[in-house]
């Protein structure tokens, strides 16, 4: 990089935009990493601060490079973090840090591509059951999703307490665990309410635009409805359809009902029976948003035999297909800074931020100090 973007110091006036007439930093000298090779140094003139090319990469911080592009593909493939290791041929931890790494750029390139997004069609929301840590501490991830273009807006997370049949073991063995988690618990009716809150945010920003929403019978789905002010449920229209009908395309429910298949398809710890179970709750999350990276802007819609059409889900709900390709041109290279983000969701800051509670999990996940920028 020979002309830094902009000041990475947040308090900076340059960090959100640069003059166009005159140049605002000054070379400052170079310095040489065995995993990058020699790296250009900047000072900002405004503020002082000294940067280098490196902070504006993917890879600031790290010792050794590994492929972006390829991890990407494997972790949508199925592949577990431990196969990811054996191919690329790193540590399990390093493989945790740039999936990490990955979760923040595919957070948010969402965030700024969903702000170009204008309702044009009703929205489907559900949630499907996984589980963390052990089976003893299921979730379910709540999915509001476009109902024609299957186009995945948000997800959020919810805490659950273990159901079905338990034998006198694990039922005492059930009380035990979850009288140790009684803090950072989040409830079904919280994670909706929360879904219901950014359908607001787009429908105001479409023009206060009518919206259908289309849920399985769930009562926290009708209790968080039913607590919505008078002007918030003036343009909500909340209609309610049996989960157990056939999941056909028919089916009312069918965007949220196929991002259910291919999310438990495609990630290695949703499958059904896995032994790849997803051991901490923020890293999970993580996954699943590079999951909707690729839903929404790299899988095309619709493949039927010989049809090669490319249009994402994105496209079929209307942003701009220019924006998605600028955004996804730099996704594997630009590190995207937390300061810059307008519009992020509340749970991806959370996951930004490693705040969701791991049932178990004594101490905090570790942040590293240069993701709060």
């Amino acid at each position: 990089m020979t002309i830094p973007p902009f000041c990475p110091n947040e308090r900076c006036s340059y960090h959100q935009s640069t003059p166009k007439d005159f140049i605002w930093y000054l070379r400052d000298g170079h310095y040489s990493s065995q995993a990058n090779g020699i790296i250009q140094r900047f000072r900002c003139k405004h503020c002082g601060s000294r940067f280098s090319a490196q902070t504006f990469s993917l890879d600031f911080h790290v010792k050794r490079r590994i492929s972006y592009r390829q991890l990407f593909f494997l972790l949508i493939t199925s592949s577990g973090i431990r196969d990811m290791g054996r191919i690329l041929h790193a540590s399990t931890n390093c493989i945790t840090n740039r999936i990490s790494r990955l979760a923040r750029q595919a957070i948010a390139i969402h965030a700024d591509l969903l702000g170009e997004l204008c309702l044009n069609e009703d929205l489907v929301a559900d949630g499907f059951e996984s589980f963390a840590v052990s089976q003893y501490f299921p979730n379910n991830i709540q999915l509001l999703a476009g109902k024609e273009s299957q186009y995945w807006i948000c997800s959020d997370y919810a805490h659950l307490r273990r159901k079905g049949r338990m034998s006198p073991y694990q039922k005492q063995r059930n009380r035990l665990l979850q009288a140790q988690f009684t803090h950072g618990r989040v409830t079904v009716y919280e994670s909706f309410s929360e879904l219901l809150k950014i359908l607001q945010v787009l429908s105001k920003r479409s023009g206060n635009q009518d919206v259908t929403l289309y849920t399985d019978k769930h009562n926290s789905y009708r209790e968080a409805v039913g607590n919505l002010s008078s002007s918030d449920r003036l343009h909500l229209f909340h209609k309610r359809i049996s989960s157990k009908l056939p999941r056909s395309v028919s089916n009312e429910l069918f965007s949220v009902n196929y991002l259910d298949r291919e999310i438990r398809k495609d990630l290695a710890e949703h499958t059904r029976e896995t032994v790849q179970f997803g051991r901490n709750v923020v890293n999970q999350m993580e996954r699943l948003a590079i999951y909707r990276v690729y839903h929404n802007y790299f899988k095309p819609f619709r493949i039927r035999g010989r049809d090669d059409s490319q249009t994402t889900h994105a496209e079929k709900a209307g942003i701009p297909s220019r924006s998605i390709q600028r955004e996804v041109r730099s996704f594997f290279t630009h590190r995207r800074f937390l300061s810059r983000i307008n519009g992020l969701m509340y749970r991806d800051i959370e996951v930004w931020l490693k705040r969701i509670r791991t049932p178990l999990k004594i101490n905090s996940d570790e942040l590293p100090a240069y993701t709060m920028t």
